[in-house]
């Protein structure tokens, strides 16, 4: 049997929606974010800034490997992404932290960026937009919203970097349209890849406040 696409987009979303929800309710993300303008508070910004470093060089290999697709999702994501780690490393090294050239993200990152490679590199055009798309870039606008929020109420300026995913992750993730029917085996292995990097993106965010 095959489902639909408006089956498809139904029961994904709801597997991000309620995921999402319960992130923001019990992750230490967002029940103990820094309300301190300190940089010795932001010191786990240095596992975003590789997520993101690398996030944009994904991107470049996921367009380059579906050139010919009906939409410009995969073009205009990267040329909107491309430099964004350099904006957050220059916001870090001007509140006063270490270059994050300097580190190493941590393992629990480490497995996040993995998982999205995997997602540019040998999955299908429809699990890509999935994962990264809807169910990565859905949680990142959460996140930079719950962050910009509290930046700019503590104090912070120069949040050029915060603001511009405020906006673009929102887009960013707005894929469904482009989402198409799925055989019961495909939408089985979507489920579960959706709820995989659900709870890979729950325990990044979670160990960056460990």
């Amino acid at each position: 049997m095959t489902s639909n696409a408006a089956e498809v987009v139904e029961s994904i979303k709801e597997i991000i929606d309620s995921e999402l929800a319960r992130v923001k309710k019990e992750n230490p993300f967002f029940r103990q974010f820094p309300k301190e303008a300190k940089a010795e508070h932001f010191k786990w910004c240095r596992h975003l800034y590789h997520l993101s470093k690398h996030f944009g060089e994904l991107l470049k290999l996921r367009w380059e490997r579906f050139p010919d697709v009906g939409h410009d999702v995969f073009s205009t994501h990267y040329e909107e992404e491309k430099d964004h780690a350099e904006m957050l490393r220059k916001w870090m090294i001007g509140i006063g932290l270490e270059d994050p050239e300097r580190s190493l993200p941590n393992y629990e990152t480490e497995h996040f960026i993995s998982l999205q490679y995997r997602a540019v590199a040998s999955m299908s055009e429809q699990m890509s937009l999935l994962i990264i798309n809807s169910t990565s870039e859905g949680f990142a606008h959460a996140v930079y919203l719950h962050a910009y929020g509290i930046l700019k109420e503590i104090g912070f300026d120069n949040l050029e970097y915060w603001a511009i995913h405020c906006e673009a992750d929102e887009e960013h993730s707005d894929v469904y349209h482009l989402i198409g029917g799925m055989t019961d085996k495909e939408l089985r292995e979507a489920k579960h890849l959706v709820k995989y990097t659900c709870d890979t993106l729950d325990k990044m965010l979670a160990s960056w406040f460990e």
